[in-house]
């Protein structure tokens, strides 16, 4: 019988149900938004626009991932729910009257 503890079956994150050793899968779908034509680089959103020409590929994948980064940040902010900001004051107690 073997303890729980020694147990050599890898962890999982329970949240996406991968093994703490699995790749990453944004890694695949962003290589596979990738192309070269004519010696240069592009990349292609999920819309399906294709954005470049960058001379070297490493180049194309930093402003991808960049592209991805901006689009989820604006993503979020646009669902965020604005929150009213009321002024209160700051005396605690009683009015008198006058």
């Amino acid at each position: 019988m073997q303890n729980a503890s020694t147990s050599t079956r890898p962890e999982v994150n329970r949240t996406t149900d991968t093994r703490l050793t699995d790749a990453s899968m944004h890694s695949h779908e962003r290589s596979d938004r990738l192309f070269s034509l004519s010696g240069l680089w592009y990349f292609r959103t999920r819309e399906g626009k294709d954005v470049g020409p960058f001379r070297y590929r490493c180049e194309a994948e930093s402003m991808l991932s960049r592209f991805i980064d901006e689009t989820s940040r604006q993503l979020q902010s646009s669902m965020m729910p604005h929150k009213l900001h009321f002024r209160t004051c700051g005396v605690i107690g009683s009015r008198q009257a006058s």
